[in-house]
């Protein structure tokens, strides 16, 4: 593979992960936590907002929600 390919490919993924996460950002931060809650984000849009916005994803026993709903404490 060429470095313009590598290049190319980069880009072109990263125009579309924009995409996927274009309708997360649109969503006010109660928005984000309610469609997290019923269970409508991905994984990577749960991760992009943690990493973006941190203090904006609610927490479980001192985790983000969206992966200690998960857990063996939360689930029993």
């Amino acid at each position: 593979m060429h470095r313009t390919d590598i290049a190319e490919q980069i880009a072109t993924e990263r125009r579309a992960r924009q995409a996927r996460l274009r309708s997360l950002w649109q969503l006010t931060e109660s928005e984000r936590v309610a469609a997290m809650r019923r269970g409508e984000l991905t994984l990577e849009q749960c991760a992009a907002w943690a990493a973006r916005y941190p203090e904006q994803v609610p927490l479980l026993n001192g985790e983000f929600e969206y992966l200690a709903a998960f857990t063996p404490e939360a689930l029993g």
